[in-house]
């Protein structure tokens, strides 16, 4: 297995070295230059539970953990795990390199070659034919060339783009648009799949907040919430209600059947919103400041409709004019929601599903945050519970996947009773994809994230669709 053909790995192998110097460095979460640093993202979900590690020879090690940890070998492996060349590693550890996104940087072993990475506009990568499953014939096919255009929020370009065969296929979640499609272009392929990173979820600031840490204002927060008219509203009615795993993972998630029976998931909403209200005024609600309800979104065009709709609902079912919302660039989310500035939570969607057991993701969410020894890279805000920590440390002992997927569910269930554990599960939605028959490609999955482009992917130019194919603009 060999680096790619360019500076500064020039094609050499990839040794042992290379796989000690990423691991040691995330076991320590030092830098090179000997300081520890608490940011080491990938650290407290796979590294901090390594007892010892054994370099064997020049192509084994084995791994001892300090405790079971059933889904380390998938969590270790996956696409977000990425083994990084060691000197592009260290350069980016100086603060004038962070951040910079450039093809020099994008550097590995995959199966193309990045020439081209502008964020935000375009990248562009040529076949990689050292790839090591090329080489061993396991992908026979691949296509020569990867363009990748950013077209913008607005589907009206993309759509114009996928009929004129600038781009081989698209993904939206434009139900109107997407159908549209179809219908018009009768010889593409369509298809619609469960999506657990196609969500909408309001993480809200449990812990500081003065408004959100009365349990009876989330609790009335979370009665009120219309999840039907979420389905209906963000996701064109292509949407099911969700609990915390989402429902795409059907034998971990609890039932659209359980779900219906649930409080803040009934319908009609009746029981729900004379509950929710009654809360809301024994905790006075109404004496705390506007800005205490202020919701943060982030600016992209299909979240800009969720300033009205998603205030107006919670005002409209508890009788209130208090609840408001904001939107902020998304590049300034990170940043934003661990500032502290986040008063009351950001309103959009939670991604990082990307593996078929749901247990790293739930925890990322749901455990106590890495400072205070948990497994919560995204519980921003710093929720923990003893109940749902147990939970959360009984799943990653359990080896039988039907006795692990009983646990998440009590896990859940608690979180129904809890006004959502710091977030407000509201609805997942269903993806809708076109492509075109001469493009053939793995997928697509119910877990969008996986890395179809290093399977097997090529283009039929015998197929009659192939006429009238462009190279992107």
């Amino acid at each position: 297995m060999n680096y790619h053909n360019k500076p500064p790995a020039n094609g050499r192998a990839l040794t042992m070295d290379d796989i000690r110097w990423n691991i040691e460095r995330q076991r320590t979460s030092t830098r090179a230059d000997g300081t520890e640093d608490t940011t080491f993202f990938r650290h407290p979900l796979i590294y901090k539970n390594i007892e010892n590690v054994d370099y064997v020879d020049g192509t084994n090690f084995t791994v001892s953990m300090n405790s079971p940890q059933v889904t380390w070998l998938g969590d270790m492996t996956d696409e977000f795990n990425g083994m990084l060349y060691p000197d592009i590693g260290e350069k980016l550890e100086d603060d004038n390199e962070f951040g910079v996104f450039s093809a020099d940087n994008v550097l590995g072993t995959g199966p193309f070659i990045f020439d081209e990475f502008e964020l935000q506009e375009r990248a562009h990568g040529v076949r990689n034919d050292d790839y090591f499953l090329r080489k061993d014939g396991t992908i026979p096919g691949m296509v020569d060339e990867l363009f990748f255009v950013n077209l913008g929020g607005d589907i009206n370009p993309q759509r114009l783009a996928f009929e004129q065969k600038q781009i081989d296929e698209l993904a939206s979640r434009d139900r109107a648009v997407m159908d549209e499609i179809a219908s018009s272009n009768p010889e593409v392929e369509a298809f619609r799949i469960g999506d657990p990173n196609n969500n909408l979820e309001f993480a809200y600031n449990y812990t500081t907040n003065r408004a959100l840490s009365d349990e009876r204002i989330r609790t009335a927060m979370f009665l009120a919430t219309d999840r039907a008219l979420v389905a209906e509203q963000h996701f064109q009615g292509l949407g099911r209600p969700n609990p915390a795993v989402n429902w795409p993972f059907q034998a971990w998630a609890l039932s659209q059947e359980e779900l219906s029976q649930a409080p803040g998931y009934r319908q009609p909403k009746d029981q729900d919103l004379a509950d929710a209200r009654a809360l809301w005024e024994q905790a006075n609600a109404e004496g705390h400041e506007d800005v205490d309800f202020r919701v943060t979104t982030v600016d992209f065009p299909q979240y800009v409709p969720l300033l009205e709709w998603f205030p107006a609902m919670l005002n409209t079912n508890l009788g209130t004019e208090k609840w408001n919302a904001q939107a902020i660039p998304v590049t300034s989310l990170l940043e934003y929601n661990n500032s502290g500035q986040a008063s009351v939570g950001y309103l959009g969607g939670w991604d990082q599903w990307n593996s078929p057991d749901p247990r790293t993701r739930f925890a990322q969410v749901y455990s106590a945050h890495p400072e205070d020894g948990g497994r919560g890279t995204i519980n921003f805000w710093k929720y923990t519970t003893p109940t749902m920590e147990g939970y959360i440390n009984d799943m990653f002992a359990e080896f039988d996947n039907e006795k692990a997927q009983e646990i998440i569910k009590e896990a859940q269930r608690f979180a129904l009773s809890d006004a959502g554990s710091g977030h407000l599960q509201m609805v997942g939605g269903l993806t809708s994809w076109v492509k075109w028959p001469y493009l053939n490609r793995a997928g697509p999955f119910f877990i969008t994230y996986g890395t179809t482009i290093s399977q097997e992917l090529w283009i039929d130019q015998n197929d009659p669709t192939f006429q009238g194919k462009q190279r992107p603009a």
